[in-house]
């Protein structure tokens, strides 16, 4: 059972009754999850600054609060709660302009996460080498990603306690979805995007030349595809950038979807397997995203997963 604890903004903890509805949202390419959720009314309760939810001891979700709305209407009087986990302080704010040389973990950590209450963190204490410049106008989120991607080759996740793991999401999980043999699930759709495929990519290399260098996806070659990007290398692009265009054609291009009955808060990230009578078996997926309910229809999980490259 979920149990909700506010802190408001004099620091008091404020204990909040059963909800009547819930909904939590994880994506892997969104930085901050967000939880809707709607309570009987409380009354006299002052203006809230953070919530905390437990599963039995276990937090599924730590973050702040954007909105507080006291609503009445024919059905009754009600709390509603719109909120962000704590990614979403490193979103809201903007670090100062500095430049390091080979700043570690422990340095990124201490001047950009912890003043925003981020108060732990994963990984090792690796450096990035060389000059790392932080510009004008870079939020705290946007360092720890820039830093991430150059020392661990992967963006950072925030975790649903506010613990901030520098290596990103946790692969080291196998989940199996399945009626017989894994977690049940009450539906399922697998969603072929081909209108998310590029085919090719024109790469202009030379001020004075042409769109002559073509950066092919090999993916689609023989299905029929053709769908191409130009982009000017000359002008500030890196040619990775025609690599990136393809490899996120690619990772947007195929989806599963299953609707799960029950509470499933802590897979994202994790491998997974889909075995049903009708598709067969389906490896080399991971769980890209959740949106958990509960309403007066019951409790479900709505569980996206994506292909693994």
């Amino acid at each position: 059972m979920l149990t909700f604890i506010a802190t408001d903004i004099f620091g008091a903890d404020v204990p909040l009754p059963q909800p009547l509805s819930i909904t939590i949202n994880q994506e892997e390419n969104v930085p901050a999850d967000d939880l809707t959720v709607v309570f009987p009314l409380v009354y006299n309760l002052q203006e809230l600054n953070r919530i905390l939810v437990k599963d039995n001891d276990v937090i599924v979700f730590k973050g702040i609060v954007d909105e507080q709305q006291a609503i009445s209407n024919k059905n009754g009087a009600f709390l509603k709660i719109i909120a962000r986990s704590m990614a979403a302080v490193l979103l809201d704010n903007e670090s100062k302009p500095v430049s390091y040389i080979n700043p570690s973990v422990s340095v990124i950590f201490s001047r950009h996460l912890k003043p925003c209450g981020i108060e732990s963190y994963k990984g090792d204490n690796l450096s990035c080498v060389g000059s790392f410049n932080v510009p004008k106008g870079s939020t705290n989120w946007q360092v720890l990603n820039s830093f991430c991607i150059k020392t661990f080759g992967n963006s950072p996740r925030i975790e649903s306690d506010g613990t901030a793991n520098f290596k990103g999401l946790a692969r080291d999980r196998k989940i199996v979805f399945s009626n017989s043999n894994g977690i049940n699930y009450i539906s399922v759709t697998e969603n072929n995007k081909r209108c998310n495929l590029i085919s090719s990519v024109w790469v202009k290399t030379d001020e004075q030349g042409d769109y002559t260098t073509e950066i092919k996806n090999d993916g689609v070659a023989d299905r029929s595809i053709k769908r191409e990007r130009y982009i000017d290398a000359t002008v500030n692009t890196d040619l990775y950038v025609a690599d990136k265009m393809i490899n996120n054609s690619l990772d947007s291009s195929y989806e599963l979807t299953l609707m799960c009955l029950g509470c499933y808060l802590d897979i994202i990230g994790s491998k997974a397997c889909v075995e049903d009578k009708h598709l067969g078996e389906i490896t080399n997926l991971y769980v890209s995203g959740i949106c958990y309910t509960i309403n007066s229809n019951g409790e479900f999980t709505r569980v996206l997963l994506k292909k693994e490259r």
